[in-house]
């Protein structure tokens, strides 16, 4: 019974963490194609709120309720799927973080033009959602091939 409960819970936060990132990304798309500088403080606001709140709690959920299930199962967390889960689950810990800091900044620049009554973002505001679009491909990667190994829990390679 523990184990279909941390089962349970282990998809439930893989659920969270993904939608939630991924309707980050897409609110972010839209409200700069508006180019509305105080739907995009707005968006970016949101974002850094759902990051703090639902992100990296289902993160640290993941992480606990995976190595559960594992201690449940008496595997090896060196070997097969299992590691490349958690290497994977490092790599959207570390995507996180630094997605985290690109996500603040952007805020901070659209919340700076909605403060000065702006009609439109700095060129700066363009620059870090180029570098914040490269890191988060990665990140979107490592999302898909983490729900790979939960599901059909075989290794990559």
């Amino acid at each position: 019974m523990l184990y279909l409960i941390l089962k349970y819970i282990h998809i439930l936060a893989a659920i969270l963490m993904i939608g939630m990132s991924l309707a980050n990304g897409v609110g972010k798309v839209f409200a700069d194609r508006t180019g509305n500088v105080h739907r995009m403080a707005a968006i970016s606001a949101l974002t850094v709120y759902v990051n703090k709140r639902i992100v990296l709690p289902s993160l640290v959920v993941l992480a606990f309720s995976g190595i559960g299930l594992g201690l449940s199962l008496h595997v090896s967390f060196r070997e097969g799927w299992i590691f490349q889960a958690m290497v994977l689950l490092v790599i959207l810990v570390v995507g996180y973080f630094v997605g985290n800091h690109y996500e603040t900044r952007l805020h901070h620049l659209a919340s700076d033009a909605e403060k000065h009554n702006q009609s439109k973002v700095s060129p700066l505001y363009w620059q870090v959602s180029n570098v914040y679009y490269l890191t988060g491909a990665p990140v979107l990667v490592a999302m898909v091939l983490s729900l790979y190994l939960m599901v059909f829990q075989r290794s990559l390679f």
